[in-house]
């Protein structure tokens, strides 16, 4: 292998490693002084609301119960048994707490949908429930409960009656409240759902709607949290590391190229001068003694050709890496010059500033 493709293949590898560093360096400081990380949860509510209507006795109808979805005569009415289930499940372990109750709601509203609302009142059915989650990933609450339709439907006649709200209409909406403070990953999770089924009062027949905030419903709770620890102070440290690294590789590479480009000179003025005068020139593979010649030391090659026109005698020529010598020789005179790498190198800088 040549120098040059020594030197190139050096210096290729050298541009290699210091990108190599370079790019690390920025990954890990970056790294180790942005430690904010989104934390992420993820959790599937799912709530249905079930409802039958009991009768009272009657010799019209003969199950106790109809089903819900249908028509019922209000006062036929002995009450009515809801299920309320509400599930949860979480891509990771939470802990925390769980509470919920079941109200009951009054509604005197306008008449024929009209917006306005007279009177409204709440009716606790159950006393808040709490239920302690430890490492749980999903949870299921199941609650019954039997509503009196007709203690419902007797207040609110009674508040029409005695306000003269004839022309109005009445809602009873019963709900199951959940208000849920759970924990995972760090990240704090509240759920809180209402799920409904409203019934019409005061009319001789009623149909039960149900309505919830959501059955099926996929949802992400995150949170912005700046991470602390060793690891960190490692990728900051790490990444200065690579970086002193990366401007380590560069200093090489350049005193590299000033190296080259010094030794370049010199062999390419070498070359110019052996090709343009090699006619003129003869080897020798050892410094002639000068000792009793009168030693003229010129400046330039030129000024050499110069004597050499004047005497039309040969220039021994010797070569080393370093240094290169000339000489002129006539009689018991010697004109030398001398071509160095050191001081081709200096006068190209100082050209050059």
């Amino acid at each position: 292998m040549t120098g040059k493709k020594r030197y190139i293949k050096k210096q290729l590898v050298l541009v290699i490693f210091a990108s190599i560093f370079l790019f690390g360096s920025i990954l890990f400081v970056m790294t180790g002084l942005n430690s904010n990380r989104i934390l992420e949860v993820k959790y599937r509510e799912n709530n249905t609301v079930d409802y039958k209507v009991y009768l009272k006795e009657n010799n019209f109808f003969d199950a106790p119960y109809i089903e819900q979805g249908k028509t019922y005569i209000t006062s036929l009415i002995d009450h009515i048994h809801i299920d309320f289930k509400n599930r949860v499940e979480f891509d990771t372990l939470v802990k925390g707490d769980y509470k919920y109750y079941i109200v009951a709601t009054i509604e005197a509203n306008k008449a024929n949908n009209e917006i306005g609302n007279y009177w409204t009142k709440d009716y606790k059915i159950t006393n808040e429930k709490a239920i302690k989650l430890e490492k749980a990933t999903e949870y299921t609450i199941n609650e019954s409960v039997d509503v009196d339709y007709s203690k419902y439907n007797e207040i609110l006649n009674s508040f029409k009656n005695e306000m003269g709200l004839g022309n109005s209409d009445g809602v009873l909406k019963i709900s199951m409240v959940v208000n849920s403070n759970v924990n995972g990953k760090n990240v704090d999770i509240p759920i809180k759902s209402n799920l409904i089924l409203i019934l019409p009062l005061s009319q001789t027949a009623i149909e039960a709607s149900i309505d919830s905030e959501v059955k099926d419903n996929v949802k992400t709770v995150t949170k912005l949290t700046k991470q602390t620890g060793p690891i960190y102070v490692f990728y900051t440290v790490f990444g200065i590391v690579c970086g002193l690294l990366s401007i380590l590789m560069i200093v090489i590479y350049i005193k590299n190229r000033k190296r080259y480009d010094k030794e370049n000179i010199y062999e390419k003025t070498l070359k110019k001068i052996t090709t343009t005068y090699d006619s003129v020139l003869v080897n020798i593979n050892a410094l002639p003694n000068l000792d009793g010649y009168n030693v003229i030391k010129v400046e330039s090659f030129e000024e050499l050709i110069d004597a050499h026109s004047e005497v039309r005698m040969p220039i021994n020529y010797y070569y080393s890496k370093k240094a290169s010598a000339f000489f002129l020789f006539n009689n018991n005179t010697v004109w030398q010059y001398v071509l160095k790498n050191d001081k081709l190198a200096k006068r190209r800088v100082k050209n050059e500033e």
